[in-house]
């Protein structure tokens, strides 16, 4: 239950910006001294810092704009698209993940893809793109609208999806680790990709080349949980952690 709080409270914070300890209580229903141990939580996970009389998100976890990723490595992200999208086949059922790298699987020559695909994701550009280039079947997953990312993220988009059952799920990623760690700036999208590797059949990873050896604040996973993993190019250090977790390497 406490963990179920402390989400809705980085989302809480994240959209306010700053809040008292007492819109805290009044929000969630809570006493002053449970407000102060759920902020010193957050604190400690670094998604929050303390200023007085409240508490406000931690600057260095806000994202870059969609739109600002988006146009950054960009051929990266075109080639990992390519090449992640050679694993569709006819009548997948599919969760394209929120970000600028997942949504270039639709990029591509449209004519080479499968004819009938069933999308779920909760990113605008997903929908936006399926929707209007495909006649697949496509099911959006409520929620909040994070503008950041421009995707809707939250507990409830976590729950919808937990409904369904996946073929394969395509999930980007803030960094991997030398360890194999896949991680999220965010506590919320990091369960959302998590809930979607638990109930996929395969997971493909995309994720280019300068995410090695990065990692964020939240891990969700491993490469031990990855099956495919679709990268611009194979470069040393890529090609041996794909070889130690036993993943197919897709370039």
């Amino acid at each position: 239950m406490k963990n179920t709080r402390l989400m809705q409270m980085e989302q809480y914070i994240i959209e306010k910006k700053f809040v008292t300890v007492e819109e805290l209580c009044n929000k969630f229903s809570i006493h002053p001294n449970t407000a102060r141990s759920d902020i010193k939580a957050l604190v400690e996970r670094g998604v929050a810092r303390k200023r007085y009389g409240g508490v406000e998100y931690a600057t260095h976890n806000l994202q870059i704009s969609f739109d600002e990723r988006n146009q950054k490595n960009v051929r990266s992200k075109e080639r990992i698209g390519q090449v992640a999208a050679t694993l569709l086949q006819e009548g997948d059922i599919i969760y394209i993940d929120t970000g600028s790298t997942a949504s270039r699987i639709f990029y591509g020559n449209m004519d080479v893809l499968p004819n009938h695909l069933t999308v779920i994701s909760s990113s605008l550009e997903v929908l936006y793109k399926v929707s209007k280039e495909t006649e697949y079947t496509v099911f959006g997953l409520p929620g909040q609208l994070d503008r950041q990312v421009q995707a809707f993220v939250s507990l409830e988009t976590i729950e919808s999806l937990k409904s369904y059952n996946l073929r394969k799920a395509f999930i980007g990623t803030r960094g991997v680790s030398a360890r194999g760690e896949l991680s999220s700036a965010s506590n919320i999208d990091a369960k959302i990709k998590q809930a979607a590797i638990d109930i996929s059949d395969e997971v493909i990873l995309m994720a280019d080349s300068q995410k090695v050896n990065q990692s964020s604040l939240f891990n969700f996973s491993s490469l031990e949980y990855v099956d495919y993993w679709a990268c611009e190019k194979a470069t040393p250090v890529v090609a041996e952690l794909a070889r130690r977790f036993n993943v197919k390497l897709l370039t």
